[in-house]
């Protein structure tokens, strides 16, 4: 699927109610597909390992609903998932033999450093705040599987949710705006943006120049109005002195 800085015209929003069933039913596709991969999934039935985890149901509402987001695409989704359940897991085992009083910490720091680490690689993905706190917050998915859980079962379930995005937004709208990282689109709306700020600079010259210019012709007009009244009283006097 290619991105939406390749389409050359707008593809219209459809109606609420019809994007509100669609995004409803789609969703439900997505996680009912994580619910069969968990269920009959050979080596996940036999060892009993997580799958279907629960910030999965959160992604699903960016995803399904507003896919047109900067917070649903592709890199933004899987990064941020991956990102903040490393976070969590390290503060699961940073907590494990601290005293009981202090566990709840262990999912605040998890969620906290997960946020900054979002922000330094621009990955925001609200979701994934859930992501760090089921991990650090000592769940019973992370004693399974322990330093794993990044890579399972965060990273297939995160491909998961966006390969059912990808086929199914498409449909009737364009997904994703872009793939890994922003920089056409930001190269493009840069192109259209000098122009404009260009022209209000322009403006805003102009304008400051043509209110100097009027400001200039005000003082030379009661300059010259002044000189002319000293000529005629010098004229006067001159008058007054040929007489006498």
């Amino acid at each position: 699927m290619r991105g939406a800085q390749y389409q050359s015209e707008p593809i219209p929003a459809p109606p609420v109610l019809t994007w509100s069933l669609y995004s409803g039913f789609t969703s439900f596709l997505a996680i009912s597909l994580l619910g069969i991969i968990q269920t009959y999934g050979p080596a996940i039935h036999t060892h009993h390992l997580p799958f279907a985890i629960a910030p999965a149901g959160a992604s699903a509402v960016l995803l399904f609903a507003v896919p047109s987001s900067p917070l649903s695409q592709p890199r933004i989704v899987v990064m941020s998932h991956v990102i903040s359940a490393q976070v969590g897991v390290f503060m699961y085992e940073a907590f494990q033999h601290v005293d009981e009083s202090l566990v709840w910490l262990s999912g605040a720091l998890a969620v906290g450093l997960a946020v900054v680490l979002m922000g330094l690689l621009n990955c925001y993905h609200p979701p994934a705040g859930a992501t760090a706190y089921l991990a650090g917050f000592f769940s019973a998915d992370v004693k399974r599987v322990g330093w794993w859980f990044p890579l399972y079962p965060v990273l297939p379930v995160s491909l998961v949710m966006v390969a059912v995005a990808v086929v199914v937004n498409n449909v009737c709208r364009v997904y994703p705006l872009y793939w890994i990282t922003s920089a056409k689109r930001d190269a493009v709306e840069k192109e259209v943006e000098e122009p404009v700020a260009a022209t209000v600079v322009d403006q805003v010259v102009n304008s400051r120049m043509s209110n100097e210019l009027d400001t200039e012709q005000s003082w030379v007009v009661a300059r010259i109005h002044q000189l002319e009244l000293e000529l005629q009283d010098l004229r006067s006097q001159t008058h007054s002195t040929k007489t006498k």
